[in-house]
């Protein structure tokens, strides 16, 4: 019995980090939060900001890329695909700069909600 109530509270709390880095994912793109996880064909400003949901989600809270796709609705490659884009666009200081906060922003926000 632990061990269910166990396991459905790690995907509760997964679910709530998901939700917590897609907000963040939409704050920072200005778009709204239902957008990051509608369909894949929309505007370029709506799929940066689920690439960068989904980063956040993938390297900032050490989901697997799994677990992300299927929170987002995408493949594990979506995931993937995503996280690289976001990789090389940190080339970009300024780019860099502004990830570094979002994952401040996401880490101290999922130490509060522990």
């Amino acid at each position: 019995m632990d061990r269910i109530i166990s396991g459905t509270s790690d995907v509760n709390r997964e679910n709530s980090d998901l939700g917590l880095a897609a907000s963040i994912g939409a704050m920072a793109y200005g778009v709204p939060l239902r957008a990051v996880f509608a369909d894949p064909r929309g505007d370029a400003k709506v799929a940066s900001a689920r690439h960068m949901a989904m980063y956040l989600a993938h390297v900032g809270l050490k989901l697997s890329a799994r677990r992300v796709g299927r929170g987002f609705g995408r493949t594990h490659a979506a995931v993937l695909k995503a996280c690289h884009a976001i990789e090389d666009n940190r080339e970009d200081p300024i780019f860099d700069r502004t990830v570094e906060w979002l994952e401040i922003l996401l880490k101290r926000s999922t130490e509060a909600s522990a």
